[in-house]
C-alpha cells in the first residue's frame, strides 16, 4: 500500500463526519407527539 494511506483516509473521514455533523445540527429537531396515559399501569 501507499504510505500515508491511513491517514489520507482518515483525513477524508473527518471531513465527512464535520460536514455530517454540521447538517444535523441545522435539521429541526422531531417532537414526540405520542402522549402517555394517565394510568400508566396499562
Amino acid at each position: 500500500m501507499a504510505d500515508n494511506f491511513l491517514e489520507t483516509h482518515r483525513e477524508e473521514y473527518e471531513k465527512r463526519k464535520a460536514n455530517w455533523l454540521r447538517k444535523k445540527k441545522h435539521l429541526p429537531k422531531l417532537k414526540s407527539n405520542i402522549k402517555k396515559p394517565e394510568d400508566e399501569s396499562l
